[in-house]
């Protein structure tokens, strides 16, 4: 052989965790011995080891691979040879541009030893074969793997490869999860910081500012990796994948994205509904009444308004009339903060579509203080007979609610009759030539859309209703806050947020020369809470603003 010293001579190994399971003989030290006798045995030198272990061949965004092809770009390759054409990859349309292109345009010899191929003999034709078989082999392999983990999604066992920062895999039982006490406290100091009104910024400078190991480098501390860079620089993306983690209420949420194609990597968002939970699958780190109020929270982002002012009621007041909601204004010319308020957003001036709906901070707080402190102490002393009569009204809101579904699937399902018949019909008159080929195929297309469209939606339907059949009411919940507070002296943003999940706010009304303003409280876990004091009402000293 006469090659060029400068040049090397390229040999390339590849093992994916499926081929792996074919036995030694695809090993990489198996493929190293086989590659360094046939250079031997041929001639070649200066030989240099490329090395893919553990990727797949549908991709050629491997290192080892395009390691190497930094060297053919480079003309510094004379040769490169592989076991057989399926190392080198399984995407037989890339493998034919490799093979008919790019070698040659780099004066690049290509030698798979049991396939037979070498470019320096001419083409082969029973390459481009092989490389469509292992094209095929890959997209059936695909297909069984993705059937086993869509059997194993289904039946409840947890498909992700990695449990969530927070848990660890059981050592007992690897298919289980259990709660990492250190990293579970730092999750449950996130959810409460939320809780009390800090945005996902606020968070992460928090933990920035306290030290605390961030997530990549908490688990390359605790499996013996290099540690990043920056071991404490929380960011806002990193705080928001927790908060937004379902699995910390201890279920199991399958299929939360998906790939169209073998070939198309990108991982998909996939639609709430075609998801899977499994409840109760590992130890709740996170109570499931208060992850959904962090998710409620998450909805009403609170932003500070020019004056760099924010309170805690923002996010949480809607109009009675109009359903809007109310936003705070503040100014930096006002004296105090006693002149902060709030104001429908409808409301402007007297071209506005709702009415002015305005209350004072300070107001709102002494109304909101003194009747989640009566409304507690009422709960406290008639316990039972509160818990009885919130059961049966959820029990009646529940049977309507599921009525109205029941009806509307109902409904979905007729309709999908009445397609039919329709799509049969045009059909017919295609057939009969009483409708036009356009026109049918125009018709046809345009009901098949509503057709899927209604599938969809029943879908849903039945399964919301399998859902809402076995739901109970969250009083049990509530009763925990109840007696968590035995005594408010003060409300600030954790109390407010846990208790209350929406206000409110009616138009004033002018009474005995005076305005008085009431105001609706949604508690958390069971909504509004009627009881036999008169609460919710205060009187405004002060004129409409412009």
């Amino acid at each position: 052989m006469n090659q060029q010293p400068e040049k090397i001579t390229a040999l390339y190994c590849r093992l994916s965790q499926d081929d792996a399971l074919d036995g030694e003989s695809n090993s990489i030290t198996n493929q190293k011995a086989l590659l360094s006798k046939y250079a031997a045995d041929h001639g070649f030198r200066n030989t240099r080891f490329f090395v893919d272990d553990g990727f797949s061949g549908t991709s050629f965004q491997r290192p080892g691979f395009q390691e190497m092809m930094r060297y053919v770009e480079d003309y510094s390759v004379s040769a490169v040879i592989v076991k057989d054409l399926s190392r080198l990859g399984r995407e037989y349309s890339y493998m034919g541009r490799l093979q008919d292109f790019i070698f040659p345009a780099y004066d690049v010899r290509f030698i798979a030893i049991n396939d037979d191929v070498d470019s320096a003999k001419g083409e082969n034709d029973f390459a481009v074969f092989k490389n469509v078989f292992n094209d095929y082999y890959a997209k059936d392999t695909s297909k069984k793997i993705r059937a086993v983990v869509k059997m194993r999604g289904e039946a409840g066992e947890h498909i992700a490869s990695n449990p969530p920062y927070g848990y660890i895999k059981d050592p007992q039982d690897k298919k289980k999860w259990i709660v990492d006490e250190e990293a579970a406290k730092v999750v449950q100091r996130i959810f409460n910081l939320c809780i009390a009104g800090k945005g996902p910024m606020q968070i992460a400078k928090t933990l920035t500012a306290d030290r605390v190991l961030t997530v990549t480098a908490y688990h390359a501390r605790q499996k013996g990796w290099v540690m990043p860079e920056n071991l404490y620089r929380w960011n806002t993306n990193a705080v928001l994948r927790i908060l937004e983690r379902r699995e910390y209420t201890g279920c199991t949420v399958n299929f939360k994205t998906y790939t169209k194609s073998l070939k198309f990597k990108k991982r998909m968002e996939n639609p709430v509904e075609n998801q899977r939970v499994f409840e109760d699958t590992q130890p709740a780190i996170i109570d499931k009444g208060q992850w959904e109020r962090v998710q409620e929270l998450r909805k009403n982002k609170r932003r500070p308004t020019k004056t760099g002012r924010t309170s805690m009621f923002s996010g949480l007041l809607y109009c009675a009339d109009c359903g809007a909601k109310l936003y705070f204004c503040t100014c930096n010319t006002y004296k105090d903060d006693s002149q902060n308020h709030f104001v429908c957003s409808n409301y402007k001036s007297n071209t506005g579509s709702c009415k002015i709906h305005y209350i004072r901070e300070q107001v709102l707080y002494r109304i909101v203080l003194e009747t989640i402190r009566q409304t507690l102490s009422y709960v406290r002393m008639f316990r039972k007979d509160f818990k009885l009569e919130m059961l049966a009204q959820d029990e009646e809101s529940r049977k309507a609610e599921l009525a109205e579904k029941q009806k509307a699937l109902s409904g979905a399902k007729k309709r999908m009759e009445d397609l039919d018949r329709i799509i049969q019909h045009i059909y017919e008159d295609n057939v009969l030539g009483k409708l036009s080929d356009s026109r049918y195929l125009k018709l046809s297309r345009q009901y098949e859309k509503e057709q899927a469209e209604i599938e969809q939606l029943a879908a849903v339907l039945e399964r919301e209703i399998e859902t809402q059949a076995g739901q109970v009411s969250d009083v049990n919940e509530f009763l925990k806050l109840v007696d968590k507070y035995l005594d408010i002296p003060e409300l600030d943003a954790a109390i407010l947020n846990e208790l209350v999940s929406r206000i409110v706010v009616h138009s004033p009304v002018r009474e005995n020369g005076r305005k008085q303003v009431r105001i609706d409280l949604h508690f958390t876990y069971v909504g509004q809470i009627r009881i036999p004091l008169k609460i919710g009402r205060e009187s405004l000293n002060e004129s409409e603003p412009a």
